[in-house]
């Protein structure tokens, strides 16, 4: 499996309309063959018994949420063509534009993540 992780620093009164579009991209993404797609709110970002917790790896100013969104795919290669193919939707580049006025991009922090063990 290869997952991707992408955490967001959203304002409070952007939050709902935030969701909406992302909700909203993760059903095309899904359309193109993503395993699936789930966006997050935070929690709790203390650490617990003892750790470190988000709020020890990024700020979050008072006024935003945190928010994760992960999307699943079978494989690293399955997640290129899964991009591949949505190139050609123009609903999701709306979508990403509409998105980049709500949050700060640069402030976005993106991973990926696969259950395959490195060689």
């Amino acid at each position: 499996m290869y997952t991707v992780l992408c955490f967001f620093r959203v304002k409070k009164k952007n939050l709902e309309q935030f969701v909406k579009m992302t909700r909203k991209s993760g059903d095309i993404l899904e359309s193109h063959g993503t395993i699936s797609h789930h966006v997050y709110f935070s929690n709790m970002l203390t650490g617990r018994q003892g750790s470190m917790g988000v709020l020890n790896l990024m700020d979050v100013d008072d006024d935003e949420e945190l928010l994760m969104a992960q999307s699943v795919f079978n494989s690293e290669d399955h997640y290129y063509e899964v991009m591949q193919s949505v190139k050609s939707n123009d609903m999701i580049h709306y979508l990403d534009e509409y998105i980049k006025d709500l949050v700060e991009m640069t402030r976005v922090v993106t991973s990926s993540f696969t259950t395959k063990n490195p060689q």
